[in-house]
């Protein structure tokens, strides 16, 4: 039976043991294990005979944690999950999720789109040069004739999947894709889109899904 000493064994008498069956029960210290001085309040586990307790044994209390420690498991800091590579997230961008606007997109996933963007439409401008010396020939003044087919097919291609990346973007930080359409006011509406796309992904998940850098949430509640 486990119970709460009352009264420790002293000079004024036995000790009383409060048993969790509500009644008390008288106790000596050579009938405690290893003959420890009991406390009042000690937490105890004891075998009942008749009105007296024996086999006595303390029960330890769980230690409460410190306040840091609490702090601690609060808050478990998010942690990024690793990035499939800023050309992969360019390659899924124009096949995969081309017309993708439902989702999240971390900022691995939007930079690494526009930044292998850039780099192939500058490709292309090059190859489009060669191109066109070979097949359009030169005009009246001898200036080559530059025509820039690859180059325009490509940009047509892509205005889709961008404005999908930059969607789901603004999905990651949960704010309405609808935003997208502020880019169309001259001057200031770019700005503000384009520092948008530097804030860092919100861990955790919303209407739009997990977050594709964090994953679950990853807070806690200590009093759940």
């Amino acid at each position: 039976m486990r119970g709460e000493v009352l009264k420790p064994d002293d000079d004024t008498g036995p000790g009383l043991i409060l048993g969790e069956d509500g009644r008390r029960y008288t106790f000596r210290t050579e009938r405690v294990h290893r003959r420890t001085v009991l406390a009042a309040g000690t937490p105890v586990d004891f075998v009942s005979l008749g009105e007296e307790a024996r086999d006595i044994y303390i029960l330890t209390r769980p230690s409460a944690p410190p306040p840091a420690a609490l702090a601690d498991a609060a808050y478990k800091p998010a942690i990024p999950a690793r990035s499939d590579g800023l050309f992969v997230y360019f390659l899924r961008t124009l096949t995969l999720n081309y017309f993708q606007f439902n989702g999240r997109a971390r900022r691995a996933e939007y930079w690494g789109f526009h930044l292998f963007w850039l780099v192939f439409l500058i490709f292309l401008l090059i190859v489009d040069g060669f191109v066109s010396a070979i097949f359009f020939g030169t005009n009246s003044f001898g200036d080559p004739n530059y025509v820039p087919v690859l180059t325009i097919l490509f940009y047509l291609y892509s205005i889709i999947p961008s404005i999908a990346v930059t969607v789901r973007r603004l999905h990651d930080q949960d704010i309405t894709g609808w935003l997208y359409l502020i880019s169309f006011i001259p001057y200031i509406g770019p700005v503000i889109v384009f520092i948008l796309m530097f804030f860092d992904s919100r861990p955790n998940p919303n209407k739009h899904g997990l977050s594709p850098k964090y994953g679950p949430a990853q807070t806690i509640d200590v009093f759940s």
